[in-house]
């Protein structure tokens, strides 16, 4: 499940579109869930949770709703931009607690899923008010949050990852200061897959074959031993 706001709708499918290709690409069968149909998206999985406009608040409201509906077992979290670009009477402490709790949130209603958890992208400098910050310092404070939250859940033996999306992402990457452009999505991709890889290892096929829609079964083993299923797309 792609869940986030209008980063995660992308520019013709974003990230989604080179995470779907590179996930094929390690023999692994990609089936995207969520509420959300992007009929500009590139690849052939057209489905996903991005919502444009919404805050980790927005998010939180629904989210049970859409692990009910939807039932995801691996979820690649990227939310806060709406928190830190227009107007906030908050501090990055104030808005990763929330951000905190909703991957609590996601825990409890998808207690064996692997959820990894990207960074914000960087964003042009603006004064905001009422805390007259400028957003671009306040999102790397932000994401300086989520990565100490995120890495001290994965130290913990969470199934949680953190994916450093602003890392490789520049200004120069932003179309209007806030979202990456269609190029610059392959960027985010690539942080993604390596995450993943990561943490699921390659994928096998079981010496017993057995069959699923679409193809053979097979399992990627995660780094504390438990494997996640996955499919083998048909040559």
């Amino acid at each position: 499940m792609p869940l986030g706001d209008s980063i995660t709708v992308g520019v013709n499918g974003g990230y989604r579109n080179d995470l779907y290709t590179g996930l094929r690409q390690d023999n692994c069968g990609v089936g995207y869930v969520g509420t959300g149909f992007d009929p500009n998206t590139r690849v052939a999985d057209k489905r996903h949770e991005g919502h444009p406009g919404l805050t980790i608040a927005d998010i939180a409201s629904r989210a049970d709703a859409w692990m009910a509906s939807t039932s995801p077992n691996i979820i690649l979290l990227m939310i806060g931009t709406n928190d830190t670009a227009w107007w906030t009477g908050e501090n990055a402490d104030q808005i990763g607690a929330r951000h905190n709790a909703l991957v609590d949130q996601i825990r409890a209603a998808r207690p064996n899923a692997w959820i990894f958890v990207a960074s914000i992208p960087p964003q042009t400098s603006r004064i905001i008010q009422p805390n007259n910050i400028d957003r671009a310092v306040l999102t790397q404070r932000l994401d300086t949050v989520i990565r100490r939250n995120m890495e001290g859940r994965t130290a913990a033996g969470q199934r949680v990852r953190f994916v450093d999306v602003n890392s490789v992402l520049k200004i120069e990457d932003l179309y209007d200061g806030i979202h990456p452009t269609e190029a610059a999505h392959a960027k985010v991709a690539q942080k993604f897959l390596e995450s993943i890889r990561a943490a699921l290892g390659p994928a096998s096929t079981p010496a017993s074959g057995k069959s699923s829609p679409g193809g053979s079964e097979g399992t990627m083993t995660a780094s504390d031993g438990a494997a996640a299923r996955v499919r083998k797309p048909e040559k």
